[in-house]
C-alpha cells in the first residue's frame, strides 16, 4: 500500500513539473526582466503582431539655460533657492562690488584727465588752418619758380606799364583841372535842366488848383527835372572848384606806387629777390609742419578721450554684471552659489528652465528603431501610480549611444504643456510606445 502511494506521489510531481514548464514558456520575459534586458525582436513584415515597447526614465526640462558669472568676485547675497520660479531679468545673486566700484572711479578720473588735455589743445579748426598754410606754401613755391625763370612775363610788364600811365594821367588831370570843353559841356547840361524846370513849373502852375495835383503827371515831371537840375548844378560847381590837396596827394601816391612797381619789374630778378623768395618758401613749409604737429596732438587728445570713454563704459558694465540676472523666466533647476564664496568669471552658478515644457529621453535598441517615427504617440505614466498623459516622439537621434552589444539611439518624447500640473522635472516615469 505504501509503495503504491509513493508511486502515485511521484507521478503527480512529474505532472506538476511539466505543467509549470508549460506555464513558464508562455510568460513574456520582457515583463519580468524589463525591456532593456530582453529586447523584443522587431520586424517590418509583421508590425501588427509586435507588443508595446515600455522604457523608464526621469523627466527633464526641454528648454533650459545655464547662468554663468560674467565677472569674478565674492558672492555677497543669494536671492533664490532651488525650485524657485523666477522672471526674466530677475536678480539671482549679488557680488561684492568694492573692487568694481574702484575700477569705475579710476576710469572716471582717466576720462576727466583726457578731457582736460583735449581742452588744452583749444578749439581750433586745424583743417582750415592747414588749408591756409598749404595754400601759402604753394604760392611761395610758385613765386620762387617764377623768379628763377626770369621773374616777369611780357603780359605782366605791359599791365604794369599801362597802370603807371593811367595813374600819372589821373594825377595830371586833377592838377590841371577840367578842360574848357568839359566846362562847356557841364554849363550846357545845367542850362538844359534849368529850362526843363521852367517849363515843368509852368505846366504845374496851370493845374495847381486841383485837389489831386500831387498825383498828376505834371507834378511828377517837375520833381524829376528839379532833381536833374540839382545834379547838374553840383557837377558844374565841383568842376569849377580848385582841386583839394588830399585829392592831389592821393593821386600822386597812386602814380608813384604804380611807377615803382614798373621800375622794379624793369630791373629784373636780383639775388636778393631770389633769397627772399626762398626764405618765404622755408617759412611757409615750417608753418605747414607746425599746423600738422598741432593737428596730430589734437587727434591724439581726441583718441585718448575716446579710449577713456570706452574704459569707463567697460568698468560700468563689469559693475552692472555683479548683479546676476535670470536670462529667461522659469524654475531654478540647479544652484551652485553660496554667500561668502569667491567665484571666478565663467563659473556656472545656476540652471533655469521652463517647468511647463517637459521631455523624456530614452535609449531605444537598434533592432526596435524601425518600428517608431517622429510624431508617434507615447503614453507617459508616473511610476507607481496610474497618472498618465499622452505625449509624442519629437526627435530621434541618428547617432547611437556608445556601448557594447546592441546599439541604442536617443529618442526624445515631448510632453504636452498642460501636463505640468501632474508631472514635474525629475519624476520617474514609464514610456509606452504604441505599436
Amino acid at each position: 500500500m505504501l509503495q503504491a502511494f509513493s508511486r502515485v506521489t511521484l507521478i503527480l510531481s512529474l505532472i506538476a513539473l511539466l505543467a509549470l514548464g508549460v506555464i513558464f514558456t508562455q510568460i513574456d520575459l520582457t515583463a519580468i526582466l524589463g525591456a532593456d534586458s530582453v529586447p523584443a525582436p522587431a520586424t517590418l513584415a509583421q508590425p501588427a503582431q509586435m507588443e508595446a515597447l515600455t522604457f523608464f526614465g526621469s523627466l527633464d526640462v526641454a528648454e533650459k539655460r545655464s547662468v554663468a558669472l560674467k565677472v569674478g568676485g565674492e558672492i555677497e547675497e543669494v536671492l533664490v533657492e532651488m525650485g524657485d520660479i523666477v522672471q526674466a531679468n530677475e536678480v539671482l545673486l549679488r557680488l561684492d562690488t568694492t573692487q568694481l566700484d574702484r575700477e569705475v572711479q579710476r576710469a572716471e578720473i582717466s576720462l576727466e584727465l583726457a578731457r582736460v588735455a583735449l581742452l588744452e589743445q583749444g578749439n581750433q579748426s586745424f583743417e582750415s588752418d592747414l588749408a591756409v598754410a598749404e595754400a601759402n606754401l604753394e604760392l611761395a613755391k610758385a613765386n620762387l619758380v617764377k623768379l628763377e625763370a626770369g621773374g616777369v612775363t611780357e603780359e605782366e610788364m605791359a599791365a604794369a606799364s599801362a597802370s603807371a600811365k593811367a595813374a600819372w594821367a589821373r594825377y595830371n588831370e586833377i592838377q590841371a583841372g577840367p578842360s574848357e570843353a568839359r566846362l562847356q559841356q557841364l554849363r550846357a547840361q545845367l542850362e538844359r535842366t534849368q529850362l526843363a524846370v521852367t517849363q515843368a513849373q509852368r505846366a504845374y502852375n496851370e493845374i495847381k488848383w486841383r485837389d489831386d495835383v500831387g498825383r498828376t503827371p505834371q507834378a511828377a515831371n517837375l520833381q524829376r527835372v528839379t532833381i536833374d537840375l540839382n545834379v547838374a548844378q553840383a557837377a558844374y560847381t565841383e568842376a569849377t572848384q580848385p582841386p583839394r590837396v588830399s585829392e592831389i596827394q592821393g593821386a600822386l601816391a597812386a602814380a608813384q606806387r604804380a611807377q615803382h612797381t614798373l621800375n622794379e619789374l624793369e630791373k629784373g630778378v636780383s639775388e636778393a629777390d631770389l633769397a627772399l623768395a626762398r626764405a618765404r618758401v622755408s617759412i611757409a613749409e615750417a608753418a605747414v609742419l607746425r599746423v600738422k604737429e598741432l593737428d596730430d596732438s589734437q587727434r591724439a587728445a581726441e583718441l585718448q578721450v575716446s579710449r577713456a570713454l570706452l574704459g569707463l563704459d567697460e568698468a560700468e558694465s563689469r559693475r552692472d554684471n555683479a548683479l546676476v540676472k535670470a536670462p529667461l523666466a522659469g524654475m531654478i533647476l540647479a544652484l551652485h552659489a553660496e554667500e561668502g564664496r569667491p567665484s571666478s568669471a565663467g563659473s556656472m552658478i545656476a540652471v533655469i528652465g521652463d517647468p511647463n515644457r517637459l521631455e523624456l529621453v530614452v535609449g531605444i535598441p537598434q533592432d526596435q528603431m524601425m518600428s517608431i517615427a517622429v510624431g508617434d504617440p507615447v503614453t507617459i505614466t508616473r511610476f507607481g501610480s496610474d497618472v498618465s498623459v499622452s505625449a509624442m516622439i519629437s526627435k530621434i537621434s541618428p547617432i547611437s549611444l556608445p556601448g557594447k552589444g546592441n546599439s541604442t539611439f536617443p529618442v526624445t518624447v515631448r510632453l504636452p504643456a498642460d501636463s505640468a500640473a501632474q508631472f514635474t522635472p525629475g519624476v520617474f516615469v514609464s514610456a509606452t510606445f504604441e505599436q
